[in-house]
């Protein structure tokens, strides 16, 4: 490497301007809003590890996960553990002759030191807001997910996967679909609070996804809310409208005595050159916090800062970001680069809960009231099992509620006891398809119905002209040709005690 092009602006300018460039970043409104600045407080970390003790041993995982994956972030398949080392985020602006040329027009023309230093350094501020774009984007995927994604920046394509271990227990759904015909957001919301109180924990603050919250200010629930606060008589909620974001805003800061944050933050990536635009915060969610203060930006020292390159000119910027400045020959060309070692770690994970107003089991369309199962999660349950253990758990339902009633009383649980319930239940064979038709003729090849549910599967046929075998979870029917009129019979597939049937039709004969 060797010195900038313009090593005497570099100089007298590097320094003061970098870190010029991040107050104006800090101080200006206009200026994108980085959450991680202020809800993160900087921790030094010597070892360059972020298993440091100053991170509360809040992080329970770390892999390597492909970073452009269809999968979602929690499902994709690690590559391999990560090392526990601190990631180190990078981003590099180059310029050519092209520069050379403006800056001796600018001369030429009597262009002032100060227009020639901004031509000069107009990367540097795309280097440094390009390592706080990277860190918001970790935080608030964090955040709503509880799960984040670095780069990993000696593996192109690959990323390290942190989790930060959030607990299930904490993690609620809605009991209808926020949006959908009867939600109750507010009751929601209070379930997740009532929640947090009974565990000590008073919430401060909501952070709540933009189509999260538009759902909950259009809904009935807060039109009431505002209707009440502002002392408005009204004989039907239906007349009332849509209060705006600062009567409602008012009205649920008086109702709950926390604070309501709107996150609807776009970071915009590039690439292969392509730049593209994605929000990490997910929109459906509210975040329940103690604190506005959720966790540490936990930072170490770049090897550079200790052996620094011969020819490169250094300006260290916000404790944690190494901005350097130089060139190259053949071809010539200035460079302007950033580098951090840093991750953004949220803390006392016990104290932070989650609302998906996504999340919601519904009554299956086909559900048929009043018989003795019961569709949920996909999949059929004898209704009377699914009663007894909701008592299990402390939940008591009527032995006579209705299918509704049993769903919106398991959407009230938490992640951690509807996966207590889910592991205690168990459903009926999920078999496929629910009915065969063979023609006249005999079919000694047979066809497939595939079971998907887990457990040993057994078959049985209610007629001698049609057989069944069973090989692991798939059964196979076969029949003998017919000869006389239409006919049917009833397949029974057997799995965990449990029965379903598949209705057979073979053709008439000649």
């Amino acid at each position: 490497m060797l010195v900038s092009l313009f090593i005497e602006f570099v100089k007298k300018y590097f320094k003061p301007l970098s870190n010029k460039y991040v107050e104006k970043i800090n101080d200006d409104k206009n200026a994108p809003q980085y959450f991680f600045k202020s809800m993160l407080k900087k921790s030094y970390s010597i070892d360059l590890k972020w298993e440091s003790g100053s991170v509360n041993n809040s992080i329970v995982a770390a892999d390597v996960v492909a970073m452009d994956s269809p999968l979602p972030l929690k499902k994709r398949g690690a590559l391999r553990r990560a090392s526990g080392d601190l990631p180190k985020l990078g981003m590099k602006f180059s310029k050519g002759e092209r520069l050379l040329t403006d800056i001796q027009i600018m001369r030429a023309k009597g262009a002032s030191e100060a227009e020639i230093a901004k031509k000069i350094f107009e990367d540097t501020p795309k280097c440094i807001s390009g390592i706080y774009e990277r860190l918001e984007d970790a935080f608030l995927t964090g955040l709503s997910e509880g799960v984040t994604l670095v780069p990993e920046e000696s593996n192109v394509g690959t990323g390290i996967r942190v989790n930060f271990g959030f607990l299930d227990a904490n993690k609620y759904g809605a009991s209808k679909k926020w949006g959908n015909t009867g939600y109750m957001p507010l009751d929601d919301i209070n379930r997740v609070i009532s929640a947090a109180q009974e565990n000590g924990h008073k919430i401060e603050r909501i952070m709540i996804g933009k189509k999260a919250y538009n759902n909950l200010r259009n809904s009935e629930d807060a039109k009431v809310l505002v209707a009440n606060f502002q002392q408005i008589v009204f004989a039907n909620a239906s007349i009332l409208k849509t209060p705006s974001r600062s009567a409602f805003n008012e009205a649920f800061q008086n109702e709950y005595d926390c604070e309501l944050v709107v996150v609807d933050r776009t970071i915009r990536v590039e690439k292969n050159g392509v730049q593209s635009k994605i929000k990490p915060f997910d929109a459906n969610k509210l975040v329940f916090l103690t604190s506005d203060v959720v966790g540490s930006l936990v930072y170490g020292t770049l090897a550079e800062e200790g052996t620094p390159v011969a020819g490169v000119e250094y300006a260290k910027v916000d404790d944690y970001i190494l901005i350097s400045k130089y060139s190259k020959n053949d071809p010539l060309q200035e460079f302007t680069s950033s580098q951090a070692l840093v991750l953004p770690v949220i803390e006392n994970v016990d104290e932070i809960y989650v609302l998906d107003t996504q999340e919601a089991v519904e009554v299956d369309s086909g559900e048929t009231e009043g018989d003795t199962k019961i569709t949920i999660w996909g999949l059929d349950y004898l209704k009377s099992e699914v009663i007894t253990e909701l008592a299990t758990i402390g939940v008591t339902v009527a032995a006579n509620a209705t299918d509704e009633s049993i769903t919106n009383t398991i959407n009230t649980l938490s992640d951690k006891e509807e996966t207590t319930l889910k592991a205690a239940l168990v459903p009926y064979p999920e078999a496929t398809p629910t009915t065969l038709t063979f023609t006249k003729d005999a079919d000694t090849t047979g066809k497939v119905i595939t079971v998907s549910t887990a457990g040993t599967v057994t078959a049985t046929s209610d007629e001698s002209w049609c057989t069944v075998t069973v090989a692991s979870k798939k059964v196979t029917a076969k029949v003998e040709a017919n000869s006389g009129a239409e006919r049917t019979a009833t397949i029974t597939v057997t799995q965990n005690s449990k029965s379903v049937t598949i209705a057979v039709t073979q053709a008439k004969g000649n």
